[in-house]
């Protein structure tokens, strides 16, 4: 039974190695899995000769095919732990192997092994050189593990102690194995080795980790497969629009000529005497629409042309905004406050394309009862932040994730076509830009209202390109939902941050930490409190439940959103 037990887990492994050696040439997941795979191959073949060729007794032949296979499996399995660990050392590879290749041609001889009455037996070369390789292998494996387990994370530590688990054993049963070869005799009597069922441990160990981290990859794919398929879908979307905006020109101009004709005879028939109140109601009704089908058409034109910049020069930001404020809205120009305005910020673009923009920011803030708009900049080494809020009704979160699509509007039955927010952003990143819209209704301060972060290049005479930010800022991933969106704000502000793992592999001195701004989950930031001593310049991020990230307190209470201005603010 005990024998049976052991040749149905060591067939298992030779499977599964198969199964991973073949996903990691199809799929390129992970070399880690490829090595594993060979390593666990060269296991299960150890093993398999115990189990099968020679059960009862050692033959020369096969105990020396077995060490050629034995002196390989140091090398696979130290090649397999610093790929797996991400601490890759080609000279220790390189010199595992050059050894493995020696010894194993020194086995085709006769001067590592010999015969005994009972069993096979190592030489005297075999006991000082083949013997403290195994034991030298075994110990660099163990150090390396535990040197790992220290600075590792609490997911990262039970894969290291799944590790653990099957070297000790490993371990166990080869020295008792080795001990036999060099005493000449077993240990027990009844058990012709150790080495197989510590073997097929550790593989067995090994390969529950890798299945489950498998299944890890899998998931994450999926993940990213259904984002593949909806941005091919948003791709397939904009290629339609594209093709509309090649034929808008012509579109436009043969409906104006329509809407034109119409308009003409329409006012005509208003200014007859005998039109009755009904007649002429219905009259002005068409005229109203008429309007709207030449509103429409004519942003239909301005979203195709919306990234094509006739007339580039340098804007000065302060000039544009005042000029767009006492031009399109005198009347109201009480409830702008323009007071944080930086006067010297200047961007590289078209005058009246970006008058567009502020001029429909603006009137969409009106006309959702704003009567206080706010407009701030805000400046690093490379990007001018301007931040546009207002008091108006704001959205819900439902509503946010779409103000920028094509055709969506929150207008409906007020003449609204949905392309106002769709034109702004791509003029805005045909400037080189990006635009983010944040609702202060979602926060729970009794607030509502809309703020928009517009993050354009520095006009490349101001910039100062001595100035390294990047180190600055240190995101911290354990524990941190929504990553990728996390750094998407960053990079909007061209501004990288140093990412690391866990607040294990931030190497700061407390009296260098005012120079640095710290972001992470809850836990790692009160982690690195405890471990530092201080509060410093840290941020606590969580993510809500449609992937909205927002700043916490202590308390875990949402103060702010992770906003592109609040991380200027921040470094500030």
């Amino acid at each position: 039974m005990y024998n049976f037990v052991l040749e149905i887990v060591c067939a298992f492994l030779m499977a599964m190695s198969l199964i991973f050696i073949t996903i990691e040439l199809r799929a390129r997941f992970d070399r880690s899995f490829l090595v594993f795979g060979i390593s666990n191959i060269l296991l299960s073949l150890f093993c398999g000769i115990d189990l099968w060729i020679q059960p009862e007794f050692q033959t020369l032949y096969w105990t020396k095919i077995q060490h050629i296979i034995a002196a390989f499996i140091p090398t696979c399995l130290v090649w397999y732990l610093l790929l797996f660990l991400n601490k890759y050392q080609e000279n220790v590879v390189k010199g595992m192997s050059f050894l493995s290749m020696v010894f194993s041609a020194l086995f085709f001889t006769d001067i590592m092994l010999k015969p005994s009455a009972e069993e096979v037996t190592g030489t005297l070369l075999y006991s000082v050189t083949f013997v403290p390789l195994i034991l030298a292998s075994i110990v660099y494996i163990i150090w390396l593990l535990g040197v790992n387990f220290i600075h590792s994370n609490k997911q990262d530590r039970k894969v290291i102690f799944f590790h653990f688990l099957g070297i000790i054993t490993l371990a166990a049963g080869s020295v008792l194995d080795i001990v036999t070869i060099v005493r000449g005799k077993r240990i027990v009597a009844e058990v012709a080795t150790f080495v197989v069922p510590g073997l097929l441990l550790f593989g067995l160990f090994v390969t529950m980790v890798f299945i489950d981290r498998l299944t890890s990859i899998i998931k994450e794919r999926d993940v990213m497969l259904n984002k593949l398929q909806i941005a091919y879908k948003e791709m397939e979307d904009v290629q339609s629009l594209k093709e509309l905006g090649q034929s808008s020109a012509i579109i436009t101009h043969e409906i104006n000529n329509y809407t034109f004709l119409i308009n003409g005879y329409v006012q005509m028939l208003m200014k007859q005497l005998t039109l009755t109140d009904k007649q002429r109601q219905m009259m002005t009704t068409v005229a109203d629409t008429i309007c709207k089908m030449s509103e429409f058409s004519k942003d239909i034109l301005n979203f195709s042309k919306a990234k094509i910049l006739s007339d580039k020069r340098p804007i000065m930001i302060s000039n544009l905004i005042t000029q767009c404020i006492q031009s399109h809205f005198a009347a109201v120009q009480k409830i702008f406050n323009v007071d944080e305005l930086d006067m010297n910020a200047t961007v590289h673009g078209d005058w009246n394309k970006m008058e567009h923009v502020f001029v429909n920011l603006f009137k969409n803030a009106i006309e959702a009862e704003a009567t206080h708009i706010t407009i701030k900049t805000s400046r690093n080494d490379s990007v001018l932040l301007l931040v546009i809020e207002d008091n108006g009704v704001g959205c819900s979160m439902e509503q946010l994730p779409s103000l920028f699509k094509s055709f969506y509007t929150t207008k409906k039955g007020k003449g609204g076509t949905g392309l106002g927010m769709c034109i702004i952003r791509s003029i805005i990143e045909g400037h080189g830009g990006h635009i983010n819209a944040y609702s202060k209704n979602i926060l729970d301060n009794n607030t509502h209202g809309l703020f928009f972060t517009l993050a354009f290049p520095v006009y490349e005479e101001e910039k100062d390109v001595t100035i390294d930010k990047k180190d600055r800022v240190i995101l911290i991933k354990d524990k941190l939902e929504n990553l990728s969106s996390v750094i998407r704000v960053f990079q909007n502000i061209m501004v990288n941050p140093h990412v690391v793992q866990s607040v294990d592999d931030i190497a700061i001195k407390k009296s260098d930490l005012e120079n640095y701004v710290i972001f992470g989950s809850p836990a790692s930031i009160r982690s690195f409190q405890k471990k530092i001593d201080s509060a410093g310049k840290m941020h606590m991020l969580t993510c809500s439940a449609n992937g909205t990230t927002f700043v916490v307190n202590e308390n875990l209470k949402m103060i702010h959103v992770l906003s592109e201005k609040y991380i200027v603010e921040s470094m500030a």
